[in-house]
């Protein structure tokens, strides 16, 4: 680009020396040109013309063209990104968020940069064997009628060179987004109950649950294929008030909205943070 731009300015100073030749004729001096006339004629300042009188009225290229300053603004902080990156985090937000609370400065724009040139440290995704297929049909609902719940079990940095392993609950209203997350030593059926009452305080309760077939929900089915539910679940079901529906088994998808919830938690929130202890993940969660 700047290579480009050279060489349209040599053409227009060739060009206008050119036209004040024609004009002159013999009397014409490329020594004594009139430097007035040519920044009128060029718009370039009188400085300027000064620098390519003195080169000959050619234009060359700056002396420190192409070459890279050995610190940059980013230059404290790629040991940081470059162990996000080895963690597959690739999101440029998160990583600007990471290094700014270490005291970065620096544009969005300069961390973008810097993962496009170090892809290469960035693990290969596992790719999928064989097509899935049409994943259903999009469906809508009215306010408060459906939320999607599930859990996700995640390991936590604590900075110390070990990690903790904890499950994240999560619930999502299908309709508005309306979101609640809370993280729990284990995926207990108390711990279960404990995270939906949390839930629906905060967000209400729902006409109905989509949930996966847990056991803490669900024992199996009958011979009609109608649920039938863990008691204690079920009891908990009826003194609140909700109605709950099951996936198909192996059908992920079906609860995408609050999937895509517990993927955020994962490659968003926990990336590169580290928490002492679950109670200080709560905290910030």
């Amino acid at each position: 680009m700047n290579e480009n731009k050279s060489n349209d300015l040599q053409t227009i100073i060739t060009q206008v020396i050119e036209e004040m030749k024609s004009e002159q004729g013999d009397k014409f001096d490329l020594n004594k040109i009139n430097l007035a006339e040519m920044e009128r004629r060029t718009g370039l300042s009188r400085a300027q013309l000064r620098r390519i009188k003195a080169n000959k009225f050619t234009i060359t290229s700056h002396a420190l063209k192409g070459r890279k300053a050995d610190t940059t603004i980013i230059s404290g902080y790629t040991g940081v990104i470059d162990d996000l990156l080895r963690k597959s985090v690739v999101n440029s937000e998160v990583i600007l968020d990471r290094i700014q609370e270490q005291g970065y400065t620096g544009s969005l724009t300069t961390v973008k940069r810097y993962i496009s040139a170090h892809k290469d440290l960035v693990p290969p995704k596992r790719q999928a064997v064989a097509p899935q297929g049409n994943r259903g049909r999009r469906y809508s609902s009215d306010a408060g009628e459906s939320y999607q719940m599930d859990w996700g079990f995640v390991n936590v940095d604590t900075g110390e060179g070990t990690s903790y392993k904890v499950a994240c609950f999560a619930m999502i209203c299908h309709h508005c987004g309306e979101r609640y997350i809370e993280f729990f030593p284990n995926a207990k059926q108390e711990n279960l109950f404990i995270g939906m009452i949390h839930a629906f305080k905060r967000i209400g309760v729902p006409t109905h649950v989509l949930t996966d077939n847990m056991k803490s929900v669900v024992l199996h089915r009958d011979s009609e294929g109608h649920p039938v539910w863990n008691h204690d679940y079920e009891v908990f079901m009826n003194t609140i008030g909700f109605e709950t529906k099951l996936c198909r088994p192996r059908h992920p998808f079906t609860k995408g909205a609050v999937e895509r919830l517990v993927r955020f938690v994962k490659e968003n929130f926990l990336a590169g943070r580290v928490f002492g202890t679950i109670t200080d993940l709560n905290y910030e969660a």
